[in-house]
């Protein structure tokens, strides 16, 4: 049947559901549709929902003239407003017609709508495309240019978030590209321009100075240019949303800039407050280390050193001890398997005293937050890290490893009463 109607299929680019165009703007019809229903039926509204379309579908549709119902079968379909309406005017009768002529003239319909309806669709996308080349900006990559993707965000499909940088592989159409991805799920994808960006390479710094033979040599030193660029690097990260017009998107890069000393990867700590564990006349909880892979141990020293090294943990000596594991992360970069270094703290967790303090409730604040202007979030970096722990909680976050025992002397990841002093503080 779809065949002889002359339907064929489209495909459309992955994550790219513009092209989908038709299909999204007939869902927000519907919902409209549905929300007109009165308010008792409302709820009942899968019940309704071939009512709806009937009186969707014999309505005519302003791009092609005619109703859906009209392109369908060739004449007007007759709901049940229309019968009532023809009851009244004059008795229903069964027309009598030859079979013959009504397929002829159903035909014959069928062509004349059909060439009007492509007429007026024609007219009705040319009228579109005029009002969107307006403000499009033909963008193009070539092979090999690397490039920001914009993908979403998992598990969450509807967030999405700039990944990168990317190859671009090859153009396989007009707004379409092959992009290497380089993970092992899918490697290669071809996505749409509009979810790329031109990735540019940071600059590197260089300082010269030439002086005279004879010239004195006191002289105010130089300044030190490289002690910023990780936090520049980081703040150029910072994806600013593109409903900002080109002034504001200028503000919010100059307001980073002055401040671009709070955007770093090594946390601070805070001097307002200290975390302690409340373990009462408790024993000490000693548990045996997991045995671990030879691949994994390495990774397992890695991690120790370059807490270390932060000052996260230092050399204990305490009767308390908890197992290490390693978790893999959701998210590997260039297609290699990372590994998360976590705690197991079940066992000082089922000692620990238990401080019902109040959490506050997301619904609260965002009545709270209703009237705001201007909505800002922050991520602190390890956050947890950034909190003291007292001299007593430090032998009690004692974990052991094969090259030692160690203790943290900030608040770890994964302790019972963490969350509710991270949130008051």
């Amino acid at each position: 049947m779809w065949k002889e109607c002359g339907v064929t299929y489209k495909f459309t680019t992955p994550y790219h559901p513009q092209t989908n165009g038709l299909v999204e703007r007939f869902n927000k019809t519907l919902k409209g549709m549905i929300m007109g229903l009165p308010e008792k039926l409302r709820r009942r509204w899968d019940i309704l929902l071939p009512c709806l379309l009937f009186a969707y579908r014999e309505v005519p549709q302003k791009g092609v003239g005619f109703s859906p119902f009209e392109l369908l079968f060739g004449h007007p379909v007759r709901g049940p407003l229309t019968l009532v309406k023809e009851g009244w005017e004059q008795p229903l009768k069964a027309p009598k017609q030859d079979i013959v002529d009504y397929v002829l003239g159903l035909r014959s319909r069928m062509a004349e709508y059909m060439k009007k309806a492509s007429k007026n669709l024609q007219a009705s996308q040319e009228l579109q495309k005029q009002w969107h080349d307006q403000k499009a900006v033909l963008v193009q990559y070539q092979p090999g240019q690397k490039v920001w993707v914009l993908e979403p965000v998992a598990p969450r499909a509807l967030q999405d978030k700039w990944s990168g940088p990317h190859t671009i592989v090859e153009k396989k159409g007009e707004v379409t590209y092959l992009v290497d991805l380089g993970t092992a799920r899918s490697p290669l994808r071809v996505l749409h321009v509009n979810r790329l960006k031109p990735y540019y390479d940071r600059a590197d710094l260089t300082l010269l100075m030439a002086t005279d033979e004879g010239q004195e040599e006191d002289s105010d030193p130089l300044p030190d240019l490289f002690s910023s660029t990780e936090q520049d690097a980081l703040v150029e990260g910072v994806v600013l949303a593109d409903c900002l017009t080109a002034e504001q998107k200028d503000h919010c890069i100059n307001l980073l800039g002055q401040f671009s000393e709070l955007f770093s990867t090594v946390p601070g700590t805070t001097s307002w407050c200290e975390h302690t564990i409340d373990t009462g006349d408790s024993l000490p909880v000693k548990s045996k280390i997991y045995r671990q892979p030879d691949h994994v141990r390495d990774c397992i020293k890695q991690e120790v050193q370059k807490m270390l090294e932060l000052g996260v943990v230092e050399h204990s000596d305490s009767p308390w001890a908890s197992p290490v594991v390693l978790v893999p992360k959701p998210n590997s970069k260039d297609g290699k398997k990372e590994m998360r270094f976590c705690v197991d703290y079940r066992g000082l967790n089922l000692v620990t005293k238990t401080d019902a303090h109040p959490i506050p409730r997301a619904d609260e604040l965002i009545d709270t937050l209703a009237s705001a202007k201007y909505l800002s979030t922050f991520d602190l970096t390890a956050g947890y890290w950034q909190i003291k722990l007292s001299e007593d909680a430090k032998s009690k976050t004692a974990f052991s490893t094969i090259g030692g025992h160690y203790q943290f002397t900030v608040m770890p990841f994964g302790l019972k009463m963490h969350l509710p002093l991270f949130r008051g503080w």
